[in-house]
C-alpha cells in the first residue's frame, strides 16, 4: 500500500469517526432515545446507541472498502490481512451516566501492523488521527507525547474494569503513587491513549484491553513519538492483551513498576 493510499484511509477514518461521533452525540444529548442493558458482567453496559453507531461505521466501511474485514465490539467480525477494528462508543459507562469522557475509535490494521488510527471526542470536538509513518494530529495540529523525564512529575492513566485482578491493580496504583506519580482513570481507555499521544497523560497501563479499545490509540502514540509494549498478546488480535505506553523518558521506569507488581509474564 502506498503512502497516498494510507493517507486516503486515514482521512476516511477521521471523517467517519466524526459522523459516528455526531450520531452518538444525538443519543447522549437525548435527541434520540436509547435503552441500556448489561452485557452480563458488573459495570459492563451496552446501549441502543452503541449498536446504532457501530452499524453506521460498518455500513460506511463496507461501502468504501468492500474487500476489507471488520471487527467491532458489539457485532464481532473476522480478522484478515486488512481489517478495520471499531469501538462505536468507548466509555459506555460514562456515556450512559451523562459523563463527558467517551469517544469513537476506529483503527485499520494491515498484515498485523497498525496502519491507521482515528479517535473522535464529540464532547470537545477533538479528532485524533494518525497513519503509519505519517505522524499523528489533533484537529490538524501535529501531536507529540510529553517530555516528562521523571515519574515524580508524571500523570499516569491506569485503566481498570472488573475482569482485572483487583489486588494487582491496587498494588500497582500504590507503587505508582509511592513513586511520585499522580494516577487517574477517567474511564475510557481509547481516549486515555489518545491523550497520551497528545502529551496530556505521560503514560498509560491496563492489564488487558480488547483490540477495538487499544489499536487506534497505540498507533497514535507511536506516531507521536511514544513507546508502547508489544500488543496484542500471543493469542492474537481478537484476544487483545496487555497495554503499556508512555513518554520515552519514563517508559522503562513504568515498565519496572508494572513488572514488579503483576502476576502475568514480563513485558517484552
Amino acid at each position: 500500500m502506498t503512502a497516498y493510499d494510507l493517507r486516503t484511509r486515514a482521512e476516511f477514518a477521521g471523517t467517519l469517526a466524526r459522523t459516528a461521533g455526531a450520531l452518538a452525540q444525538r443519543y447522549f444529548l437525548g435527541e434520540l432515545a436509547f435503552a441500556v442493558e448489561s452485557k452480563g458482567e458488573r459495570q459492563d453496559w451496552v446501549s441502543v446507541a452503541d449498536h446504532a453507531v457501530e452499524r453506521h461505521v460498518r455500513d460506511a466501511l463496507a461501502a468504501r472498502f468492500p474487500e476489507d474485514s471488520i471487527l467491532g465490539e458489539e457485532s464481532g467480525g473476522a480478522v484478515s490481512d486488512r481489517v478495520w477494528v471499531v469501538d462505536p462508543i468507548d466509555g459506555t459507562l460514562n456515556f450512559v451516566h451523562g459523563m463527558r469522557y467517551w469517544c469513537v475509535s476506529i483503527a485499520y490494521i494491515q498484515c498485523g501492523e497498525r496502519s491507521v488510527g482515528a479517535i473522535y471526542d464529540p464532547s470537545l470536538d477533538e479528532l485524533f488521527v494518525g497513519a503509519a509513518g505519517e505522524g499523528a494530529r489533533c484537529n490538524g495540529a501535529p501531536m507529540r507525547v510529553s517530555a516528562c523525564a521523571s515519574l515524580d512529575d508524571a500523570l499516569i492513566s491506569q485503566g481498570y474494569v472488573h475482569r482485572h485482578d483487583l489486588e494487582t491493580h491496587l498494588a500497582l496504583r500504590g507503587a505508582l503513587l509511592a513513586g511520585g506519580a499522580a494516577v487517574k482513570d477517567p474511564g475510557a481507555g481509547a481516549l486515555m491513549l489518545a491523550h497520551v499521544a497528545a502529551g496530556r497523560f505521560d503514560g498509560f497501563y491496563e492489564p488487558h484491553m480488547h483490540p477495538w479499545d487499544a489499536s487506534a490509540g497505540l498507533l497514535l502514540i507511536e506516531e507521536a513519538g511514544g513507546r508502547v509494549a508489544r500488543y496484542p498478546g500471543a493469542s492474537g488480535l481478537a484476544a487483545g492483551g496487555e497495554v503499556l505506553a508512555a513518554a520515552p523518558a519514563i517508559y522503562d521506569r513504568l515498565t519496572e513498576l508494572v513488572t514488579a507488581n503483576r502476576k502475568t509474564p514480563d513485558l517484552r
